[in-house]
Parts: structure tokens; C-alpha cells; sequence
């Protein structure tokens, strides 16, 4: 129950019911009951004294007969119920009802006598006799030894007091308060129960179910709550934003199929790329293998020696060409997914081959800071080669001419491999910065970038177990840091 928010209102409310209303209650309960007691035990106290004056005088003057005249009219009063006299053994000499005398307490009182003290007044109430009832030792005074011998006491005097009308309210009362209270209680958590169902509950089922359907994927659901309180201006920001979200979940497919379409193309263009250079490598081998036998030719032949050389700057470049194409190649086939043991060091030298001429037609200078001998890590070396070159190709277009890219390799405080790729190109600006990572996303025209270099890095880089930071800042270039565990 303490799980919904209904629970949790009602069984609140009931305890701050209960505490503001109920302790209150208890203390004036407990008020009124001792001021009960209070004008009883004076009453009680009153009578006592005056049968104690009494029956001292009537025994000192030798009225020993008006004891009971004394008994009598004192029992009078309409607010005593009784009025006994008896010894040490029980037996009761006088009594307002004088068909007990001569009986034994304990056989028709016994109730009065538990917890009488033989040397103090005590005075307690009878519940089941709806009365008050005070026990009092008659002291044995020097001058009633003669007749009474040397007994503590005398006798005790038993005097009962009944309860007002306000009194007998009260006591009945408190099982009737306490039914009312029930009753009170009961009605509270049913009230609250359907005021909290009808004006808080039920609206809020209704944004439950809403945001449900919404969680499913349902963006044209709308909450109709025609209100002026709280819930109605909840219900028309809330149809304002599941409005927004449409719009922007319909922005978002019509983007994401438009990279889709673009990706599709990349993978196409890739595909004929690799074909290309497949192509392109079988007409180079032939015109290497010619431009070889004309060379050897031009050894022996005279007309041809003097084009010896052109023979073999002819045989270098396309041994340049084969080699490019052959790094297409290469990058075109599916990535491994089995880790070995790998050198860092040794993928950093030949992760340059791609970019030699790019390098040198726009006169990038290339600074490694390979700090160490080798860097052996667990990892797949083809995907870490495409890790350096994408991260290589960013910095590329980062720098428009005459920069540098830095590359270097170096152990932690903690003892950990870092490889960093460091630039001085145009930066990153902070919003850019904590989104390059994410698919799709770039800065960079459509014609150089398609948002997934990056995001290929980050993968790969989460396949390694490897955590990739970037610092950047606009004018200052960039910095990817690599951590290998």
C-alpha cells in the first residue's frame, strides 16, 4: 500500500490525524479523569476525617452507643454509598447498612481490602461497582489502650463514594469516544480516499497511461483534461511537448534515412573503390612487367639505353600505384574480431603509407614522440591501424596547409600504454566537442565527412577496452588521447 502515492496520502493523512487531534484528545481525557479523582479523594477525605473527629469524641465520652447515629447520618449524604467499620479480623462492627453487621469483610467485600495498609489511608476506584472506595486505620491513641490493649490500631473505617452523573458519563463515555473515533478515522480515510481518487488519482492515471503508450512509441496520443486548476495546465504543456517530439522524432527518421541513403552510397562507392583497385593493380602488373622487360631490353640495345632511366622512373611509380591500391585493398576487407598480441609501436610506422603524398603536397610535417621501444597490448592490429587512420584523416582536414600532426606513444602514472593523436589545426568548439562521437554527427561538408570516422573510432576503441578522450580548444588544434588497460 505504501508503494502508490495513494497509500502514501492516506495512511499521512491519518497519522497526522491522529497526532494533531487524537494526543490532545488523550491529555484532556487524562485531565478530566484526574479531576474525577481529585474531588472524589477530597470527598472521601472530608468524610473520613470527620467519622475519625466523631467516633473519637462518642469513645472518649463514653457514647460508644452513638457510633452508629454517627454511621448513620453521615451516610446521608447522597454521594455516599456506604460507610463500614471493622477490626483487625474483619468483622464489621458498624455499618450504614446494618444488615452486614457482625459479617465478615471478606466474605461480602473482599474487592475493598486488596491493597490496604494497615498504617495509611488509601483510596482507589471500584470500577465494577461504579464506586470510590477509602479504607482508613483508626489509630490506637495512648488513652484507647486501656479498653483496646496494645494493637496498632483500633479498626479501619470503609467508606465508599458513587460516581457523579458527570462521572458515570465520563467512564462510559470513553468506550463511546473511542467507537466514535473508529468511526471518525473510517470516515476520514473514506472521504480522503475518494477526494484523493476523484482529483489527484484518476488525472494522474490518465498521464500514466499517456506516458506508457508514449514509452511504446505512440506520439499522437493527446490528454484531454478541460481544468483551469494545476492538472489542466500540466495536460496542455504535456500535449505541447509530446507535439514537439513528434515533430522532432519525424525530423530525426527523415535525417537518419538521409544518412542511411548516404552511408548506403559510401558502402557502394567503397565496394567499386576496392573493385577499382583490383582492376587497376591487374593493368599495373602488366605495365610493370613490361616496363622490367624493356628495361632489361635497353641493357643490350643501344637505341633504348638512353631511356634506361625513364624505364625506371616509370617502374618506381607504379610500384607507387600498386601500393596504394594494395591499402585500399587491404582496408576493404572485413575486420578481424580474434585479439593477439600486438605492437603499437610497430602500427604507428605503418599507418603513414596512405598519406605520404597527401602529406607532402600540403606540406604537413609529421612528428613522432615514440617514447618507448615497443607497446605490446591485446587488440586486433588492423582495427587499431583504422583507429590512427581516421584519426590522421581528422586532422588532414583540420589543417588547411603547413601544420603538424603529432603522434606519440608513452606509458601512464598508472602504468598504462596512451597513444595520442595531436594536431594544430582550426579545434573543436565545446558544444562540438562533447558530440563528435556520436553517428552521423559532423561539421564538415558533405563532400568530406559522413559523422561515422569517429564514432567507428569510439567502438572500436570500447572493443579494446580502451577509454579515447578529445582536448581542443578554436585556434588551438586538437588532441585524441587512447588509453589501452
Amino acid at each position: 500500500m505504501l508503494k502508490t502515492l495513494k497509500g502514501k496520502f492516506i495512511v499521512s493523512s491519518l497519522v497526522i490525524i491522529l497526532l494533531t487531534v487524537g494526543i490532545p484528545l488523550m491529555f484532556l481525557m487524562m485531565q478530566f479523569k484526574d479531576n474525577f479523582q481529585q474531588r472524589s479523594v477530597v470527598m472521601l477525605d472530608t468524610t473520613l476525617d470527620m467519622l475519625d473527629f466523631g467516633l473519637n469524641n462518642a469513645m472518649m465520652l463514653g457514647f460508644q452507643k452513638n457510633v452508629q447515629q454517627i454511621v448513620n447520618k453521615i451516610a446521608y449524604n447522597e454521594n455516599i454509598n456506604h460507610i463500614r467499620l471493622f477490626d483487625e479480623s474483619g468483622k464489621i462492627k458498624f455499618s450504614s447498612d446494618t444488615t452486614e453487621i457482625n459479617k465478615n469483610m471478606f466474605d461480602i467485600a473482599k474487592e475493598h481490602l486488596k491493597g490496604k495498609k494497615s498504617d495509611r489511608r488509601t483510596v482507589k476506584l471500584l470500577k465494577n461497582e461504579g464506586v470510590y472506595s477509602a479504607i482508613h486505620p483508626i489509630e490506637n491513641k495512648p488513652e484507647c489502650k486501656n479498653c483496646h490493649g496494645d494493637s496498632k490500631n483500633v479498626g479501619y473505617i470503609d467508606v465508599d463514594a458513587d460516581l457523579t452523573k458527570a462521572e458515570v458519563k465520563f467512564y462510559t463515555g470513553i468506550y463511546h469516544m473511542l467507537f466514535l473515533a473508529i468511526a471518525i478515522l473510517l470516515f476520514l480515510s473514506i472521504s480522503m480516499y475518494y477526494l484523493f481518487s476523484n482529483f489527484i488519482n484518476k488525472p494522474l492515471q490518465i498521464f500514466v497511461t499517456a506516458i506508457e503508450k508514449i514509452r511504446n512509441g505512440d506520439l499522437n496520443i493527446k490528454v484531454e483534461l478541460n481544468k483551469k486548476d494545476e492538472f489542466g495546465f500540466l495536460s496542455r504543456n504535456f500535449n505541447r511537448m509530446v507535439s514537439e517530439l513528434k515533430r522532432s522524432r519525424e525530423k530525426i527518421e527523415d535525417l537518419h534515412y538521409q544518412d542511411l541513403t548516404r552511408a548506403d552510397r559510401l558502402v557502394t562507392l567503397g565496394e567499386l573503390a576496392a573493385e577499382m583497385a583490383h582492376e587497376v593493380n591487374n593493368h599495373s602488373a602488366i605495365i610493370m612487367s613490361r616496363a622490367d622487360y624493356i628495361q632489361m631490353e635497353s641493357e643490350s640495345n643501344t637505341n633504348l639505353k638512353e631511356y634506361s632511366k625513364d624505364f625506371e622512373v616509370i617502374g618506381e611509380q607504379v610500384q607507387k600505384i600498386a601500393k596504394i591500391t594494395g591499402n585500399i585493398l587491404k582496408h576493404s576487407k572485413k575486420l578481424k574480431t580474434d585479439f593477439n598480441e600486438i605492437d603499437l609501436v610497430k602500427i604507428v610506422d605503418e599507418s603513414f603509407t596512405l598519406f605520404e603524398h597527401i602529406l607532402k603536397k600540403r606540406n604537413i610535417k609529421i612528428i613522432k614522440e615514440l617514447n618507448i621501444g615497443e607497446a605490446k597490448i591485446n587488440g586486433e592490429s588492423s582495427q587499431i591501424e583504422q583507429v590512427l587512420i581516421n584519426l590522421i584523416k581528422n586532422s588532414l582536414d583540420a589543417i588547411p596547409n603547413d601544420g603538424t600532426i603529432t603522434i606519440g606513444i608513452d606509458k601512464n602514472n598508472n602504468n598504462k600504454f596512451e597513444l595520442f593523436v595531436k594536431d594544430t589545426g582550426i579545434g573543436i568548439d565545446e558544444y562540438s566537442i562533447n558530440q563528435i562521437f556520436s553517428p552521423f554527427f559532423t561539421t564538415k561538408s558533405a563532400d568530406k565527412g559522413t559523422g561515422l570516422g569517429l564514432y567507428i573510432v569510439s567502438n572500436i576503441c570500447k572493443n579494446h577496452k580502451a577509454k579515447i578522450i578529445c582536448q581542443s580548444k578554436i585556434g588551438e588544434g586538437t588532441k585524441f588521447i587512447i588509453t589501452f588497460n
